[in-house]
């Protein structure tokens, strides 16, 4: 018996040992294959996020070129956005866009200012105004001299409108007085 036992024994620690160096070559196996799956999709989420970026920088360009000043801003900030997350982001490119945008903006809205000028729409000449100082202000153009003109034109240009109102009121009321002498 102490043979068949020792026999027991040692075919126990045989299995035991077998079972773990069969888990021990399981998990070392396996722990190569699950990095480079992670490692492999990692890779593919950053190509995807490097043409995310890329896809939003075209959007940009484009949308300086041909969108209003907002939506543009928009398309900046979208791509900002991928470009960091894409680790892509270039701070002197983020600048130069956001230069670029503001001097489209500052400029059209100096064009917006005299179109509703010359319209007489004084209310609306003076949000083009005040865009006008505010982007200007963001970029470092803004010249302080300029829009004090620019805001004393709006201000002239509401008087003259404001006599020319009072003057064609009198003759609108002379011309109903005398008619109603005639009658």
């Amino acid at each position: 018996m102490t043979g068949r036992t020792a026999l027991k024994k040692l075919l126990k620690l045989k299995t035991i040992t077998s079972a773990g160096l069969l888990l021990l070559l399981l998990v070392s196996a396996a722990y190569p294959q699950s990095s480079n799956q992670l490692t492999k999709e990692e890779k593919a989420r950053k190509r995807e996020l490097k043409q995310e970026a890329a896809l939003n920088l075209w959007r940009l360009k484009k949308s300086i070129d041909e969108d209003a000043f907002y939506a543009a801003r928009v398309a900046l900030n979208v791509w900002r956005s991928n470009a960091i997350d894409a680790g892509t982001f270039d701070q002197a490119k983020y600048d130069e866009f956001k230069q670029q945008l503001y001097e489209k903006s500052v400029m059209r809205s100096l064009e917006c200012f005299e179109y509703f000028l010359a319209e007489q729409s004084f209310h609306d000449a003076n949000m083009c105004l005040q865009t006008w100082k505010v982007h200007s202000q963001e970029i470092g153009f803004f010249d302080e001299d300029r829009y004090e003109a620019l805001k004393e034109r709006l201000k002239l240009a509401r008087a003259k409108k404001a006599e020319e109102d009072k003057i064609k009121a009198e003759e609108e009321k002379k011309k109903a007085e005398a008619e109603a002498k005639e009658e």
